[in-house]
């Protein structure tokens, strides 16, 4: 009996904890992924590279600082690849090269989402 108890509180701490990081991670790259669209994007198409400089320059500083909460939870090469499109953009950025900006930019925000959805607790991710 006893360790039927442990057992379920165990499962309970386990399945509240990644319960918590799912909303606080939904939170998160949803607000990286409206950064996007709605200044770095914004700021390259209208020729204002140096605005969208410093709000990617944000961006990356938020997402280095969540991908450590992010790691105990995702698998390593999903988030090695974020960085990877991150410091492309960067570069494309900085040589104020919009076709390849906004692609890179567009390839961040969908790897953004499949972190969230493949992490979500549902049947397809169980199986």
């Amino acid at each position: 009996m006893r360790s039927l108890v442990i057992s379920l509180i165990s499962i309970g701490i386990l399945v509240t904890s990644w319960i918590v990081f799912v909303n606080y991670a939904d939170k998160n790259i949803h607000e990286l992924m409206n950064m996007i669209d709605d200044d770095i994007l914004i700021s390259a198409n209208a020729g204002d590279w140096d605005k969208a400089s410093d709000d990617f320059k944000n961006l990356s500083d938020k997402w280095h600082k969540q991908k450590k909460i992010y790691s105990l939870f995702i698998d390593t090469k999903a988030i090695n690849d974020t960085d990877f499109s991150i410091a492309r953009a960067k570069k494309y950025i900085g040589t104020k090269n919009l076709s390849l900006s906004a692609g890179e930019l567009n390839c961040i925000k969908e790897q953004l989402g499949f972190l969230h959805l493949n992490e979500i607790l549902s049947i397809e991710n169980i199986i």
